[in-house]
């Protein structure tokens, strides 16, 4: 039997039982049967689009709310008060605290995902989830890849990582204390954007002093990646089989081959380590290191690709002077 039909033969009933309640109304007790039954079908229609999960929270919530608003009825009742007005704050306090018990479960779900295992299995399943780290909120180009759509994940912030970025505003260091500002920028911009499913998580490992344990420890339980520009984070999540999203290796892997023998126009800004040696460097921010080019420093010169290495810090391209 499908949904439509079942809806349909809740909505018939629910006239038949509307005509048997009013018996000297039978009409107005039809429509009202139907009004009410089409009623019921909408919110069960609406509720349908909601996650499953944010539904049995909800309920969760709703009841603790009413249990709560009893308590507190009967307390604030044991004071004289007027059989009408009674019952008008049982009502008051009933709606107050049916609405805050939901509102505040729901907020709270991804808290007590870690506290309730088939929460945190749901979670799981349902979403892709993605940790991010300081280092990425200080490079800044998170959020540019978020709005074009290529990271189609639930962004997961950490209130340790917030913690970590106000410290590093706090810092006596220019370069820390501006690092750290660009951070928190970069944080308000995501959650501001309406467009970023973006979750501040309120939780913490006393036991785990290092950031980087501590970004491990919370991807490994919510079944999360950890995006990152941190090499040695990489490691370590690789070795607890944790998948890392690095973005300097997607920031490489998106940037333009040149093949070798190919001519390109470069400026020398430097002398390189070895004598002689001349650097520049390409719009992406690639090395590129040119073989008895340290006279040439401040000018544009013509030259020769001839062979590229990939480090851990990025690609550096090896040239010479054309002709």
């Amino acid at each position: 039997m499908s949904f439509h039909l079942l809806r349909a033969v809740f909505i018939l009933l629910s006239g038949v039982a509307g005509s048997y309640l009013f018996p000297d109304r039978r009409v107005m007790g039809i429509i009202g049967g139907f009004g009410v039954s089409c009623a019921v079908v909408a919110i069960e229609l609406f509720s349908s689009k909601i996650p499953a999960k944010k539904l049995i929270i909800a309920v969760a919530g709703l009841l603790v709310g009413l249990l709560t608003s009893i308590l507190v009825a009967n307390f604030v009742l044991l004071l004289p008060t007027d059989a009408g007005n009674e019952k008008l704050v049982r009502i008051g306090l009933y709606f107050i605290f049916a609405y805050l018990g939901i509102m505040v479960s729901i907020r709270g779900i991804e808290e007590l995902g870690f506290e309730i295992p088939y929460l945190t299995s749901m979670k799981r399943r349902d979403e892709k989830l993605v940790v991010i780290d300081t280092s990425v909120l200080i490079d800044g180009r998170i959020y540019d890849l978020i709005r074009s759509g290529f990271l189609d994940y639930t962004i997961i912030i950490p209130k340790f990582v917030i913690q970590e970025l106000h410290e590093l505003s706090d810092c006596s260091s220019d370069m820390k204390r501006q690092r750290g500002r660009r951070g928190l920028d970069i944080l308000n911009q995501l959650k501001n954007d309406e467009g970023v499913d973006l979750k501040v998580y309120d939780v913490d490992f006393p036991g785990v002093d290092a950031v980087d344990a501590k970004l491990v420890k919370l991807s490994s339980q919510i079944g999360a990646k950890i995006l990152t520009n941190d090499f040695n984070l990489s490691k370590v999540a690789e070795v607890q089989n944790v998948k890392v999203l690095n973005l300097n290796n997607l920031a490489t892997l998106m940037r333009p081959r040149l093949m070798s023998g190919e001519e390109i126009t470069l400026k020398i800004v430097k002398e390189g380590k070895e004598s002689g040696q001349g650097i520049g460097y390409l719009e992406d921010g690639t090395m590129v290191v040119v073989e008895n080019a340290s006279h040439h420093i401040g000018r544009l010169i013509e030259i020769v690709i001839d062979s590229a290495i990939q480090t851990t810090t990025g690609r550096i391209i090896f040239a010479k002077m054309k002709g």
